[in-house]
C-alpha cells in the first residue's frame, strides 16, 4: 500500500491577516480622542468615558483566555470567523448607544470579538513557520498593518471634531462584519488535525506557567505593553485637559508613536531571522530605558515633543520585542501555541487594566503619576530580561 506524501500547508492570504490585525489596535486606541466628546454628549465624567478603554481590555482579557485554548481544539478558522462577527455587532451597539452604560456594554461585546485580532493572526504565522522566521514574518506583518493605527487616531479625532463619535464606531462595525465574511471566504485552516488535540485549559496553562522561560517572556511582555497602556490611559488627559489641545491635535501627535512602532516592526522583520529572538529581545530593552529616562528629564518642558518623543522610543522598542516575544512564547510548547498566545495576551491585558485604572484615578493636575507608572513597567521589563538570561541556552537551542 502506497502513501501520498504530505501536502505542504497552504498559508492564509497575508493581506487578510494584516487587515484583521489592523482593526484590533485601531479599535483600541483610535476611539480615545473621542472621549471628551462622549463625556459631554452622554453627560458623564472623564473617568467614566475613559472606561471605554478599560472595559474593552477586560473583554479582551476574558476572550483571549478562552479562545486561545478553543483555537487549539477546534481550529483557527471557526474561532476567527465567529469572533469577528461579534466584533462587528459590538460596534453597532456602540454607534447606537444613548447612555454611557450602553456604550460600555457595546465596547465589552466589541472587545470579546477583537481578541483574535491581537493573538490569533500571530498564532497562524507560528503554525506555518519556525520560531525565528515566524518572528520575522510577524514583524513584517505588523509593519504593514500599522498603516491603520498610524492614521486611525487622527482620522477618528477628525471625524469626532467635524461629525460625530458615533460614525467612528459605525466604521469599526462595518470593518468587523466585512472581515468576518472575508475569513469565511478565504481563510484556510492552519491547525493540523483540528478536533484531535484533547486540550484542557487548566492543564495546558499549568504546563506553560511551570516553565521559567515562559514566565520570563510574560514579565517582559507585561512590562513593555504596560508602558503603552499607561500612555493610552493618561496621555489624552494630559494633552487635552492639562495642556488644552484638541482631539485632532492629540491624534496627529500620536502618529509619532505609531511611526516608532512601525519602525520597530520593520527592524524586527529585517533582523529577527538573522540575529534570533533572544538577541532581538535584549536589543529592545535599550530604547525602553532611554525613553523612561527622557520622560523624567523633559518633564519640565510643556511642549508635546517632551511627551511624544520618549514614547516614540518606547514604541520602537515594542515594535522590536513584541514579534520576537510572541513567537518565542509560542515556541516553548509548539503544540500549545494557541493557549500560549491567548494566556500571554490575557496576562498582559490584566496588568494593563490595573495600570489604566490606577493612572486614571491618580491623574489630576500633574503628569508625574503617569511617568511613575511607566517607570514601574520599565523595571518589570528589565527584571524579566534578567530572568530570561538565567534560563540559559535552552530557548536558543530549541
Amino acid at each position: 500500500m502506497t502513501h501520498k506524501p504530505a501536502e505542504p500547508m497552504v498559508q492564509p492570504p497575508l493581506l487578510l491577516l494584516v487587515g484583521i490585525s489592523a482593526i484590533g489596535p485601531t479599535a483600541l486606541n483610535g476611539v480615545l480622542p473621542a472621549n471628551t466628546a462622549v463625556m459631554h454628549e452622554l453627560a458623564t465624567s472623564y473617568g467614566m468615558a475613559q472606561l471605554v478603554l478599560t472595559v474593552y481590555l477586560v473583554a479582551t482579557m476574558i476572550s483571549q483566555l478562552l479562545l486561545g485554548n478553543l483555537a487549539d481544539r477546534i481550529g483557527r478558522r471557526p474561532v476567527m470567523i465567529g469572533s469577528l462577527l461579534v466584533f462587528g455587532i459590538g460596534g453597532i451597539f456602540c454607534a447606537l448607544s444613548t447612555s454611557i452604560e450602553a456604550l460600555l456594554l457595546g465596547r465589552f461585546v466589541q472587545g470579546l470579538g477583537s481578541s483574535v485580532c491581537l493573538f490569533l493572526t500571530r498564532t497562524i504565522m507560528r503554525d506555518v513557520h519556525p520560531k525565528d522566521k515566524a518572528a520575522s514574518k510577524i514583524g513584517y506583518m505588523n509593519t504593514a498593518m500599522m498603516v491603520a493605527p498610524l492614521v486611525g487616531p487622527a482620522i477618528f479625532g477628525w471625524i469626532t471634531d467635524v461629525s460625530s463619535w458615533r460614525l467612528m464606531y459605525g466604521v469599526l462595525a462595518v470593518a468587523g462584519l466585512s472581515f468576518s465574511w472575508l475569513s469565511y471566504r478565504y481563510q484556510n485552516e492552519t491547525l493540523n488535525n483540528p478536533g484531535q488535540h484533547q486540550s484542557n485549559f487548566v492543564a495546558d496553562s499549568t504546563t506553560l506557567l511551570a516553565s521559567a522561560e515562559y514566565r520570563a517572556y510574560l514579565a517582559i511582555l507585561c512590562g513593555s505593553v504596560g508602558i503603552y497602556f499607561c500612555f493610552l490611559a493618561g496621555a489624552p488627559y494630559v494633552v487635552m485637559e492639562l495642556r488644552g489641545h484638541s482631539a485632532s491635535t492629540y491624534g496627529m501627535w500620536f502618529a509619532m508613536v505609531a511611526i516608532g512602532y512601525l519602525l520597530g516592526n520593520f527592524t524586527a522583520g529585517r533582523l529577527s531571522q538573522r540575529l534570533g529572538t533572544q538577541r532581538m529581545i535584549g536589543i529592545s530593552i535599550i530604547p525602553i530605558v532611554l525613553g523612561i529616562a527622557l520622560f523624567w528629564l523633559l518633564s519640565g518642558w510643556h511642549s508635546l515633543v517632551a511627551l511624544f518623543l520618549p514614547m516614540q522610543l518606547i514604541a520602537f522598542s515594542n515594535g522590536i520585542c513584541l514579534p520576537n516575544l510572541t513567537s518565542a512564547s509560542m515556541s516553548v510548547r509548539p503544540e500549545l501555541a494557541g493557549t500560549a498566545s491567548g494566556l500571554s495576551g490575557t496576562v498582559q491585558v490584566a496588568s494593563a487594566i490595573g495600570l489604566t485604572l490606577i493612572v486614571s484615578m491618580l491623574l489630576n493636575q500633574s503628569e508625574y503619576p503617569l511617568f511613575a507608572a511607566m517607570t514601574l513597567c520599565g523595571i518589570t521589563c528589565i527584571v524579566g530580561y534578567l530572568q530570561l538570561r538565567q534560563t540559559g541556552s535552552t530557548a536558543s537551542a530549541r
